[in-house]
Order: structure tokens, then sequence, then C-alpha cells
């Protein structure tokens, strides 16, 4: 399973907080798991993922701030994290993207 690619959960009732084990997928590309009930602050392990293009965790109403670690996500060129209940500032590590549009 660690050569999963992509993982599209989108719209589903999904509650609580994303697992920590989802960051073990080394291979993953893109991940979109959107419209769901998700909360709590946003796990560091997310960074592990540093293959992933495309992330989107929008409308599910994470809390917290953006774990500054994200910046670890080389090859990021899109992610989404619109209408969570996300606060604080932009981690300015995130500045070290280069693939992101």
């Amino acid at each position: 399973m660690k050569d999963l690619w992509q993982l599209d959960l989108q719209d589903n009732p999904f509650t609580g907080h994303l697992p920590l084990g989802l960051g073990n997928f080394a291979m993953m590309i893109n991940m979109d798991i959107s419209a769901n009930k998700l909360s709590v602050e946003l796990p560091g392990s997310l960074s592990n993922l540093q293959l992933v293009e495309h992330l989107n965790l929008s409308w599910n109403t994470f809390d917290g701030h953006i774990p500054q670690q994200l910046d670890h996500m080389v090859n990021i060129e899109a992610i989404d994290l619109s209408h969570n209940k996300l606060s604080g500032e932009m981690p300015k590590s995130l500045e070290k993207l280069q693939h992101i549009q």
C-alpha cells in the first residue's frame, strides 16, 4: 500500500482527524480529502508526502495553524486548504516551495 499514488476520499461524512499514517504513502502524487467533516490540527506528518503534487483538504473543519513542515513537499504544485477554520499567518517556510502555482 506504500506505493499508492492517488487517494480520493472527497465528499464523505468522515469525522475526526487525519490519520498520522497518511504521511507514510511515499509515492503519493494526488490526494483529495475535501468536503468531509475532518477536524483538529493538520498533522505535521503530511510533510512526509515529498512527491505529492496536488493536495486538497478544503471544506473540512481543520483548525490551528498550517504546519511549517509543509515546505518539505518539494514537488507540490497545488494545495487547497480553503473553507476550514485555520488561523494564524502563512508560514514563511512555504515560500521555499518552487513548483506551487
